[in-house]
């Protein structure tokens, strides 16, 4: 069974005959009529009144929405959390060793790819089912500690371990996209215990509150889900405009270094495919470990600068235009705003690769230990991997990719003009040129840098 399939890049764009200058001239044109179209709305925001605090790292996110579920669906949550922990722990250490007999390799790429995505469609769906706060609570239950009080209480002193939860994610982006053996089951199970030990040993020293601001996915998927049409909310699930989810999501470099990681790994993934990284790193074995690894941390870098320096030529912008100046900078300030590109970027990269996988774990999954368990032979199982055509793949990649950025360029007009009012009018192509700029880079990879 082919396990990797790589899709840096697919003709299906240029291939429906549409010549790629008109691509990128379309991307830029239509992030400049989409600043054109809020200039002329005015300064006031489309999200609404609603106007998010100034970052409280660690605290961004808000009350964690499982707290104030009735008793049995919050046991629940935490049961379905705790028992698929327990099940990938006991298949990656138990099972086959083997590339193509194992669904934890699958299944674990496919909750990078998917969860993040799930989030921005169903909301913070995933801090209800976190396994790691379900540990934390039973330790700290154990411990005689009481639970969390409110969020945003108490937040001066969390501001030193922002970076535990983008670290802990890019230590699986590594294991996926640099280290060739990565990916073997054994060496996930390691990563994944070692992971788990990491988040028990701050359960312990900082209790339950320090590991919901550090366990990496709800940390992720908590900013993600600001965007989201659906909000979870005192007990309740409702409906809600993402914008003004987005309007009244504080910022932090917490967010903002979990999505620079999300971000960074889906776009090392697009430039490690590309002949002219091959051309420069060269090599093999340990060689290309090492520069695989420098280029994981390159790109996510990249990000991470491009993005404060966005927020810093905004500011100055806005300045020059007379607005005020912000409290602190935009940069991290509007981070949230860049949930929906992370969420559908990875998404969208490897959409032909993740119609795949499902199929694949579907089938090992019926046999999780290779027991001989499964209805299907999984040595002669070949995936359906025409599901889905490259043109049609691309065309649904490209429209994800729009939608977030557009999206995304709006969330942050109402940013800038709750900061820093009628100046937004002069700002805001700062905030054009950033989206004119990814979406071209966007279409660079789709027709295959």
């Amino acid at each position: 069974m082919p396990l990797v399939v790589l899709a840096h890049g697919s003709p299906g764009l240029a291939g429906d005959g549409v010549p790629g200058p008109a691509l990128y001239v379309g991307a830029v044109v239509a992030a400049l009529l989409g600043v054109v179209a809020l200039r002329a709305r005015g300064a006031a925001p489309l999200g609404g009144p609603a106007v998010a605090p100034l970052s409280l790292d660690g605290a961004e996110a808000g009350p964690w929405p499982g707290d104030a579920l009735p008793s049995p669906a919050r046991v629940a949550g935490q049961a379905v959390g705790l028992a698929a922990l327990g099940l990938t722990l006991a298949i990656a250490w138990l099972g086959s060793d083997l590339l193509g007999l194992n669904p934890v390799p699958l299944a674990l790429r496919l909750v990078w790819w998917t969860v993040p995505l799930l989030a921005l469609l169903l909301g913070d769906w995933w801090r209800v089912v976190d396994p790691y706060d379900a540990l934390a609570g039973l330790v700290d239950r154990v411990r005689g500690r009481a639970r969390p009080g409110p969020q945003g209480l108490d937040v001066d002193d969390e501001a030193g371990d922002w970076w535990v939860p983008a670290l802990l994610l890019a230590s699986f982006a590594w294991m996926a996209t640099c280290w060739i053996e990565g990916l073997r089951p054994r060496n996930l199970a390691l990563w994944l215990t070692l992971v788990t030990v990491v988040l028990l040993v701050g359960t312990v020293v900082g209790g339950r509150r320090w590991v919901r601001r550090c366990s990496p996915l709800a940390v992720l998927c908590g900013t993600i889900a600001a965007a989201s049409p659906v909000a979870w909310s005192g007990g309740r699930v409702g409906l809600r405009s993402p914008l003004r989810g987005l309007a009244a999501r504080a910022g932090g470099r917490r967010s903002l270094a979990a999505l620079s990681v999300v971000l960074g790994a889906t776009f090392w993934e697009s430039v490690s495919g590309t002949q002219w990284w091959s051309d420069l790193s060269g090599g093999s074995g340990d060689q290309a470990l090492i520069w695989s690894t420098l280029g994981l941390a390159w790109c996510t870098l990249l990000v991470a600068g491009a993005w404060v320096l966005v927020g810093r030529a905004t500011e100055q912008v806005a300045a020059r235009a007379g607005g005020p100046e912000p409290e602190e900078p935009l940069g991290p300030d509007m981070a949230a705003v860049l949930g929906p590109l992370a969420a559908v970027g990875v998404f969208a990269h490897q959409l032909s690769t993740w119609l795949i996988d499902v199929q694949d774990l579907v089938v090992l999954g019926l046999d999780p230990f290779s027991q001989g368990w499964g209805l299907v032979d999984t040595s002669t199982w070949r995936a359906d991997e025409a599901l889905l055509s490259p043109g049609v793949t691309s065309w649904v990649a490209l429209a994800l990719v729009a939608g977030a950025l557009g999206l995304g360029l709006v969330a942050s007009w109402d940013r800038v003009a709750s900061r820093c009012g009628a100046a937004v009018l002069q700002a805001g192509w700062v905030l054009g040129a950033w989206t004119a700029g990814v979406g071209a880079l966007a279409l660079w990879l789709l027709l295959g840098a």
